[in-house]
């Protein structure tokens, strides 16, 4: 027979003694955050100034920052951009959709289908390329576009302008 007086939990002041031991270490460590720089609640810790005789404020302002002598600033110049009608590429070949809006990041086959990738920094675009009877050369049947990171929703046409624009940016 197992006596089970041994393996009852124990209740002797231990316990009570380590979880008072335990807050007191928490509240030392919190009281170490607000040390001599502290500032007490409703006042401020900001400079505004003096007051001169006349009863004006009188401040010291920092020295603008001024840009380094030898940096290059980075301007771009605007690269004009005319939206392409996402409705305008419906029906189109590979070859028109190519001259349209560029060369896709990727290709990828599935039986007769083609897939073309496109990305901006934003969100991913795919062209689905299928024929329209056996035999027949690939069109532009099907169109995805989907953020790159979440999921937020975009809508194709947004996308298409920021792959449109990334192509033009990259010349």
């Amino acid at each position: 027979m197992i006596d089970l007086t041994r393996y009852s939990p124990r209740t002797d002041l231990s316990r009570p003694f380590g979880v008072v031991l335990l807050l007191l270490i928490i509240a030392t460590g919190l009281s170490a955050c607000g040390g001599a720089s502290s500032v007490p609640p409703g006042t401020t810790n900001a400079d505004y100034g003096a007051l001169d005789a006349q009863g004006n404020v009188t401040t010291a302002q920092p020295e603008a920052r001024r840009k380094p002598e030898n940096s290059k600033s980075r301007t771009t110049a605007a690269i004009p951009f005319k939206p392409i009608p996402d409705s305008s590429l419906m029906g189109l070949s590979e070859q028109q959709v190519r001259a349209k809006i560029g060369a896709p990041e990727m290709i990828r086959g599935e039986g007769d289908i083609r897939v073309w990738q496109y990305r901006s920094d934003q969100c991913s675009f795919d062209a689905f390329f299928a024929p329209a009877t056996k035999g027949a050369p690939r069109e532009l049947r099907h169109m995805l576009a989907r953020m790159r990171r979440g999921n937020q929703p975009i809508s194709v046409q947004a996308c298409l302008d920021q792959v449109v624009k990334n192509h033009l940016a990259r010349g």
